[in-house]
């Protein structure tokens, strides 16, 4: 199995594969800088969890694109669980008058071991402090990962 899988080409979908997929709004626009859009968008997650289409390990929803980090389950293929979560999001936010959300395609990267897992979590969790958005991860409120029980250290 390859290391890294961009776009389309050498695209592999593996159940019990982990995946971390970056999915960037359409022409770079900052379309996540509402409350209310952000919460479409993270519950949207969720439910493709809830429908057993994949077992999240983190997200951060940064103001142009989404970050996440997830093994796939064995209900659908990769492009199926990112076509679902980019249909669903779209469908609901036109009624929020967002009409084009998603650019077309989306970038993966298949994670090969557990130290590569945990970097790649630190690596999402900690985009808003690279992108200078806040000084503190705890103070970004689009992200989640399951590795942070017990606080940040736990990564």
């Amino acid at each position: 199995m390859p290391h890294s899988c961009r776009l389309r080409k050498g695209r592999v979908s593996s159940a019990g594969q982990y995946y971390a997929i970056t999915i960037c709004c359409k022409n770079k626009i900052a379309v996540f800088n509402n409350l209310a859009v952000n919460q479409v968008v993270i519950r949207e997650i969720y439910h493709l969890e809830q429908d057993n289409f994949i077992k999240l390990i983190a997200y951060t929803l940064m103001p142009d694109h989404l970050h996440l980090l997830f093994q796939l389950m064995d209900v659908c293929s990769l492009s199926d669980a990112i076509r679902s979560l980019k249909g669903r999001t779209a469908t609901k936010l036109r009624t929020m008058n967002i009409r084009q959300l998603w650019q077309k395609d989306f970038y993966d990267t298949c994670i090969l071991h557990n130290t590569m897992l945990r970097n790649q979590a630190r690596y999402i969790v900690a985009n808003p402090l690279r992108a200078g958005l806040v000084k503190q991860i705890g103070d970004y409120p689009y992200w989640n990962c399951i590795y942070l029980s017990n606080g940040i250290g736990d990564l």
